[in-house]
């Protein structure tokens, strides 16, 4: 018995120990302990597909990921993927599965097995790496001897923790140690030499002209780093733009409740014995540098000026009194390393603010400033930045374009506000920072076309579209004759092309499968039923395949808006309903009368009650969820070509008879003259009917007369608080675009040559119109 009980238990320690070895391992558990930098990368396609040609992140391409980027590019993944950087060497570390990296599908590459280790020696073109797969890791790196010591028991603690940090939905994050060369340039700071057991991260997100973020830098316990200084300070409103001037090159501002204990911590820093003598700067929560000038913010500059003892007038500017200084050198070491200033010969009191230079002249151009609202606060590029930033910070940075050109070592005109915040915390410090752009304004209620972009073949659908998760902008997606589907970015560049089978029916729909905020393109073709996802991949089990032919778009319905959706697929007579992970929906069946569906099926909610709307011929069928008649409609109706579609919460389409054609929730149909003729188009939103005969647009109860042409259907988008219309003329190829009273939009029509969409493509509260140029052209028309 004693003999058993040995036995079991020695083999459930060998159990163990196998679990143990075997056991799942996320894959930054392997990251070195000696790793100077690593670049997590969720979104690979948007990341590698941008990085190489963005004016301020190309340098991270050039620097560190040029050499890695044959094995990047080769990698089909949606997963994060660690690339780390130890001196010359790289790592790149992701979670391995059957499809992500298939030796067979490269072009040009040599592999072979090393010994007995589990390492393959691969080489792309020129690139020559290594990589094996460590449990469920898969690991490359051009150092086989990295490669052969890598082990998740020496992980590095410290960035492990930094790493669960990160924010999983940005594009990218960067951890480096601060004292490296290339990524302090975010932090606009000199490098620091006692810093390099600190690290900082950094949360990435960005478009073509602009990188704004956030993240954390590290300290140790003993103040020996810049950010300690501001240890048992509490950050306080930055207040000095509200008088700096608008055309300064660089602004730096350091911010305290207690002077005292600022001025403690500051003598640690610098090794140098305290001086504890009060001075008026113990009356004072901010003091910043500008360009050759001294700028204090004080709740009581009558106090300080009291406290100013060595001073003198020298005349009055403005009704502002100007001082001299007695002592100009008092900046010099005082502030060090945040600010050194050798002449503060002269001063004065505006407000709540105290302002020293080396020159009267100099206080004379930014009082001229402050009175005529110049200041730094009230332009336009300032103002394009501060919405991103908070409004307390320890220590705050801003460059314009020639200043940033400079830390970054290459000319990036236009980028005329750049900003960086400290926010300091119990050893660490939040960081925020954006580096943007400036489109300056252009004069209002005008039009300018923003670019255009053109493809190898005909397109066969109207661009549309598409939400961009990542950056709650727009993309759009457009088709060729081909079948082959664009996602196109929002400053025109093709971001990726995939080959379908067969023309999109109506739109792409969007919907969130799992749940997480990422969201996936969902269409049907007349065989196929695709879901796609941010970087064109399929998403298994899709796409779904059909032998009889697919009659009308794909319907998507999201019940009860909790993202169970159904997707709604019409075979001429029938229809099939799946769910999100395409599963057939048993608790639906729909009988038909042997009638084809003529429209696409459509949910509409009146009430709290769901119904599912189509026709068939002469007949409305109203449906549940169920696929029953819920309504059952009696009366046949002759449908015009429009659509069904809820107004006035009715169910609502026109005839042949040129009539406005509803039906209520009790079956009872009800028809009204609209003199329209029997070729026209009808769009409705819940509270707004917009018609189209000939050439008379009605837009609710006022009537626009068009020139005769070729018009296509009009459209209704809600943008901004506000209903604008849009009908295209492919006769005349001109873009027409109307408010909700019917008036014309200033500047319109523009050249177009199909239907147009209105969206906010980009984020920077101008609404861009997408239409055709030529047969493979579009062309975005931004409006101010």
């Amino acid at each position: 018995m004693k003999r058993l009980f040995f036995f079991l238990v020695l083999l459930s320690a060998i159990v163990s120990c196998h679990r143990d070895y075997n056991k799942i391992k996320s894959p930054n558990e392997f990251l070195p302990t000696e790793v100077n930098s690593v670049i997590l990368v969720n979104e690979l396609n948007d990341f590698t597909k941008n990085i190489e040609k963005h004016d301020i992140l190309s340098d991270i391409y050039i620097k560190e990921l040029r050499t890695t980027s044959k094995i990047l590019e080769n990698l089909n993944t949606t997963r994060q993927i660690a690339i780390a950087f130890l001196n010359q060497d790289y790592l790149i570390l992701t979670e391995n599965d059957s499809t992500l990296f298939i030796l067979d599908s490269i072009e040009n590459h040599m592999s072979e097995n090393i010994d007995k280790s589990k390492i393959s020696k691969t080489q792309i073109d020129s690139t020559i790496f290594y990589h094996k797969v460590l449990n469920n890791v898969f690991a490359a790196s051009n150092n086989l001897e990295l490669l052969n010591t890598l082990s998740s028991e020496t992980r590095n603690q410290k960035l492990k923790e930094l790493i669960e940090t990160t924010d999983s939905t940005s594009v990218a994050s960067l951890i480096f140690k601060t004292n490296s060369v290339s990524y302090s340039k975010f932090l606009f700071s000199e490098v620091e030499e006692n810093s390099r057991r600190n690290y900082t991260v950094l949360d990435l997100t960005y478009s073509d002209d602009n990188v704004q973020y956030n993240g954390l830098t590290t300290s140790n316990d003993s103040i020996l780093n810049k950010i300690d200084v501001f240890k048992n300070t509490v950050a306080q409103k930055i207040n000095v733009p509200k008088i700096a001037p608008y055309n300064i090159g660089s602004l730096k501002s350091i911010t305290y409740d207690d002077f005292s204990v600022f001025n403690k911590n500051l003598s640690i820093l610098n090794n140098v014995a305290l001086d504890s003598t009060q001075t008026f700067l113990n009356f004072t929560n901010e003091i910043a540098l500008t360009d050759g000038a001294i700028f204090i913010h004080s709740f009581d500059t009558d106090l300080i000026l009291e406290s100013i003892e060595d001073k003198s007038f020298v005349e009055t500017y403005r009704e502002i009194e100007i001082y001299e200084f007695g002592s100009p050198d008092f900046f010099q070491n005082k502030l060090r390393p945040f600010i050194e200033f050798e002449s503060a010969s002269y001063f004065f009191t505006y407000d709540e603010f105290v302002v020293f230079s080396s020159s009267p002249e100099t206080l004379k151009s930014i009082i001229s400033n402050i009175l005529s609202n110049n200041t730094l606060a009230n332009s336009d590029a300032y103002k394009n930045i501060i919405e991103n930033l908070s409004e307390q910070a320890s220590f705050f940075v801003f460059k314009n374009s020639d200043e940033l050109s400079k830390i970054l070592q290459r000319d990036l005109k236009g980028y005329n506000a750049n900003a960086v915040e400290f926010v300091y915390e119990d050893n660490y410090a939040h960081v925020n920072g954006i580096i943007q752009k400036f489109k300056r304004r252009r004069a209002s209620n005008s039009v300018t076309e923003s670019f255009t972009t053109s493809i190898e073949a005909d397109l066969i659908s109207t661009p549309q579209t598409v939400k961009n998760h990542i950056t709650n902008a727009h993309d759009i997606a457009l088709q060729d004759v081909n079948n082959v589907l664009y996602l196109i970015s929002s400053s025109g560049s093709v971001l990726w092309q995939k080959q379908l089978q067969g023309n999109i029916l109506g739109k792409i729909e969007q919907i969130d499968m799992y749940k997480n905020g990422r969201l996936q393109l969902a269409f049907a073709t007349p065989n196929r039923l695709y879901v796609l996802d941010r970087n064109g991949n399929d998403v298994a089990p899709f796409p779904l395949k059909f032998n009889d032919q697919i009659t009308q778009p794909l319907s998507v319905f999201d019940y009860d808006k909790q993202k169970n959706y159904r997707l709604l697929i019409t075979q001429g007579t029938s229809l099939l309903m799946y769910d999100a992970r395409g599963k057939s929906i048993s608790g639906f069946s729909y009988k038909s009368n042997d009638s084809k569906i003529s429209t696409q099926p459509k949910h509409l909610r009146i009430g709290s009650k769901d119904y599912i709307a189509f026709t068939t011929g002469d007949n409305l069928k109203i449906l549940n969820r169920q696929g029953n008649t819920r309504i059952n409609v009696k009366d046949k109706i002759r449908f015009s070509d429009n659509e069904l579609f809820l107004y006035q919460n009715k169910f609502t389409s026109t005839n042949t008879l040129g009539q406005l054609v509803q039906v209520d929730t009790k079956g009872k149909v009800s028809t009204k003259n609209l003199n329209l003729s029997d070729k026209h188009h009808l769009e409705t939103t819940s509270k707004t009917l917009v018609s189209l005969t000939e050439n008379k647009l009605q837009i609710k109860s006022r009537t626009v007369d068009l020139d005769y042409g070729d018009y296509t259907a009009p459209r209704i988008f809600y943008l901004n608080d506000k209903i604008y219309v849009t009908t295209t003329d492919l006769q005349s190829k001109k873009v027409y675009l109307f408010d909700s009273q019917a008036k014309p939009i200033p500047n319109f029509p523009v050249f177009g040559t199909s239907a147009a969409e209105l969206q906010e493509l980009d984020k920077d509260n101008s609404l861009e119109l997408i239409t055709q140029a030529d047969n493979k052209t579009i062309v975005v028309y931004e409006i101010h």
